[in-house]
């Protein structure tokens, strides 16, 4: 129809062309007469036969809806599955093609620890022969397909029939299944799954159909449920996996089961203990031996998790896959039908894939099966439940230790503030005696309270030391016991009020908070161990006007940071899950200059000092897979140089995603006026912060993340400087303009050029 349109457009422009008689007038050109008219009067055009607008391209959509409606198994074997896809408006999406799916079909086997328990095993296999590494022998290999016969009915449904009939395998799979001890045989009376996934559009999609193909029963049915993608979501924000397309956990299985293994590395790639070794990494025996752990991917491709460093203890198992019993009081999991069985059921497979130096052929007499393992694991056996065994008793300790800054007086310039606290064990409601408690009377133990201002940005000036850190007094020395369970301590300095050097009041508000850890012996070994008190705090008004203090603002959410840590124990277990702790120390004028001239390992940075600011420095921790330069900070003592590269560091969310730490607001632009410049050079005054060399406040943060070359030159072109004082940023000499395009409503906005998700 195309066709015939141009034809008669072609026709028509040519009888306007020869109308116009070269542009002499009149209808015709000279001396042509008229043709007859045509019968029945003037012909019109033919009506274009265009296709309608397709209202949601299949390529285009952002928010994909599919819903698998059926699936059966006729007598062939090649499963048929019929579904629909549309956009989240509801809006029938019906330009899908076959290149833009693959499909997987399993059956869900029952193992002999219990109708609870079982394993996927797929019936859409390959042989993969070894090409690199250290496999010698053929391995068979899940996989999926996208060669069948696919029907798109032009409504938004469409039909997937299989090309693989699944009672009738080739014959080189069930042989190679043979070798390995696999079956592969069609059992229509077992739980199948049918999944997805959706390539070639802005998102993806593994949607998945169980039932029991000689029923067609899709509810009562065996199932097995272990872990949520949303919890997995908590750190790697989102799970996407072999190029982006695969996002769910039950996708996931349906490949990642039994009966597959990585020829070359000759490794298994089972969910249940990749996944733990992958997690373990650094950590495995085997690793620490001096082995390593890699998985050979796509083309080849060599993945080593020998470096891998999980982010928390491994043994808070219930973060990744946690059930009614198991996942009690978390409102931050999706707590899943069989999320408990990790507690309950036991198997030389899973256990094995952490406690990898466990030889079963001899453990407790030999283990041929798993028939055995509840005997001893299991809250009636000889060793205890499994959930008791990964118990994590330096948790379990901090449980019983709660503090409390109870008020602040005396905090007026020039004033020496007085801070009344407490320490309490939240299991007995009891308060303990600080000066006679055991706990708090061994060689373990450590109780300060410290000060620090203003809350605008802190910065500590005149605190009388050559760094900005908070004033700091030991509770166990200098507190006096007030009778009431609570404690009070001067401090050893007066708030400042300008009349000492440099020569800087405070103003504004400060913080006063305390931390430290009694001696536990939470491990029975005799000796007292650390174990973090846990940080508490309380703001205080020094000059404000109407005296009520003005508390921090707040950018990140702690919670947010559990997420992931699962605890923040820092410094020697003395501070512990309290961001507005952190900040006093980690402020915009704090660096490791003292320690750094002391190093045992000097960086290799070539700097003087690394600024230590909370917003520069866990940036740049976190964004060591992105910079061209790593971060490098001395610690305590000069003891000890930490180099944040990419082996060291794994972040494994979306960088990108300022969610996954800030708060809604806490990480765009503009920011407080009162955030300071960060000081890369504390010049010759120590003390005296009107002599050191600062990055203006927008650039320190961006540079933290974004530290090459092309970046730098973007900053400093829009008024950012690396080498500038805090003086001249003041008196408005020099401006940073970034607001202009990154504030929030402009061109550019920070949640606009960063890719802003939401919260898991």
């Amino acid at each position: 129809m195309k066709l015939q349109l141009h034809h008669w457009l072609l026709a028509l422009a040519m009888s306007v062309l020869v109308a116009c008689g070269g542009g002499g007038g009149g209808d015709r050109a000279a001396g042509v007469d008229p043709g007859p008219a045509p019968p029945g009067g003037s012909v019109p055009p033919p009506t274009p036969d265009l296709p309608a607008p397709n209202p949601a391209p299949y390529g285009e959509t952002e928010d994909l809806v599919v819903v698998i409606n059926k699936v059966t198994i006729p007598e062939d074997g090649r499963p048929v599955v019929e579904f629909q896809l549309s956009n989240s408006q509801n809006t029938a999406i019906i330009d899908l093609t076959a290149s833009d799916i693959r499909l997987i079909v399993a059956k869900l086997r029952s193992s002999d620890l219990g109708n609870l328990t079982g394993t996927w095993q797929s019936y859409i296999n390959r042989i993969e022969e070894p090409g690199v590494g250290t496999g010698t022998e053929s391995k068979l290999q899940a996989t999926a397909e996208s060669n069948g016969d696919f029907t798109n009915n032009n409504d938004g449904s469409y039909v997937y029939r299989f090309a693989t009939a699944i009672n009738d395998l080739p014959q080189d799979i069930l042989d190679q299944a043979a070798t390995e001890g696999l079956d592969l045989s069609y059992e229509a009376a077992q739980t199948h799954r049918v999944a997805m996934q959706f390539s070639n559009s802005p998102t993806t999609a593994n949607p998945f159909y169980d039932w029991v193909p000689t029923t067609g029963a899709t509810d009562g049915i065996f199932r097995m449920d272990i872990a949520a993608t949303p919890n997995c979501n908590n750190c790697h924000d989102k799970l996407a996996m072999h190029g982006g397309g695969r996002t769910e956990v039950e996708y996931c299985v349906t490949c990642h089961n039994t009966g597959s293994t990585d020829a070359n590395s000759t490794n298994t790639v089972d969910m249940k203990v990749m996944i733990h070794k992958i997690h373990m990494g650094a950590n495995l025996p085997s690793v620490q031996a001096g082995g390593e752990y890699a998985i050979y991917g796509f083309r080849d491709t060599k993945h080593d998790y020998s470096n891998l460093k999980y982010p928390q203890d491994i043994r808070r198992c219930e973060n990744c896959h946690a059930g009614t019993s198991t996942g009690a009081g978390r409102d931050d999991l999706v707590l899943t039908d069989q999320g408990d069985n990790w507690a309950e059921y036991s198997s030389r497979a899973v256990c094995g894939s952490c406690h990898e130096n466990v030889n079963f052929d001899r453990h407790a007499g030999g283990q041929p099966d798993d028939s055995r393992c509840a005997s001893c694991h299991s809250a009636s056996g000889f060793v205890g439940s499994i959930e008791s065994s990964h118990v994590i008793a330096f948790e379990e300790a901090r449980k019983a230790f709660d503090a409390q800054v109870l008020g602040i007086t005396n905090s007026m310039p020039g004033e020496t503030p007085v801070i009344t606290f407490k320490v309490s064990n939240p299991l007995t409601g009891t308060d303990y005696d600080i000066f006679n408690d055991p706990v708090w009377t061994n060689s373990e133990s450590s109780l300060n309270v410290k000060m620090s201002w203003d809350t605008g940005d802190y910065n500590n000036t005149g605190n009388g030391s050559e760094n900005a850190s908070s004033v700091s007094t030991s509770a166990l020395a200098n507190a006096t016991a007030n009778g009431d369970g609570s404690y009070s301590v001067t401090m050893p300095i007066a708030v400042p009020d300008g009349s000492a050097a440099p020569g800087v009041a405070a103003s504004g508000s400060g913080i006063a908070t305390i931390e430290g850890h009694p001696g536990v012996d939470y491990d029975d070994d005799g000796e007292p161990d650390s174990v973090p008190v846990g940080d508490a705090h309380a703001f205080f008004s020094i000059d404000e006007a109407d005296g009520n203090p003005v508390d921090r603002r707040q950018s990140v959410e702690i919670n947010q940071c559990l997420a992931c840590h699962g605890s923040l124990v820092l410094h020697g277990n003395n501070r512990a899950d309290n961001i507005d702790s952190c900040v006093t120390c980690h402020n915009p004028r704090n660096s490791d200059r003292r320690v750094r001239e002391v190093a045992a390992n000097p960086p290799t940075d070539g700097k003087q000092e690394e600024s230590i600011s909370f917003k520069t420095m866990v940036h740049g921790i976190h964004a060591a897979g992105m910079r061209e330069n790593p971060l490098q900070i001395v610690g305590f003592r000069g003891f000890t140089t930490y180099v944040y590269d990419e082996e060291e560091v794994h972040y494994p969310g979306d960088l990108s995603n300022c969610l996954a730490c800030h708060t809604d607001t806490g990480y765009t632009l503009p920011l407080a006026s009162s955030v300071l410049a960060t000081s890369i050079d504390t010049g010759d005054d120590r003390e005296d912060p009107a002599d050191d060399v600062v990055i203006t406040p927008i650039t320190a943060t961006c540079s933290s993340c974004h530290d090459d070359s092309v970046a730098t030159a973007h900053m400093t072109s829009n008024g950012g400087s690396f080498s500038t004082s805090q003086a001249a940023i003041d008196d408005g000499e020099v401006v940073e303009q970034c607001t202009l395009c990154h504030a929030e409503g402009k061109s550019a906005a920070v949640s606009d050029v960063h890719n802003i998700g939401e919260l898991p």
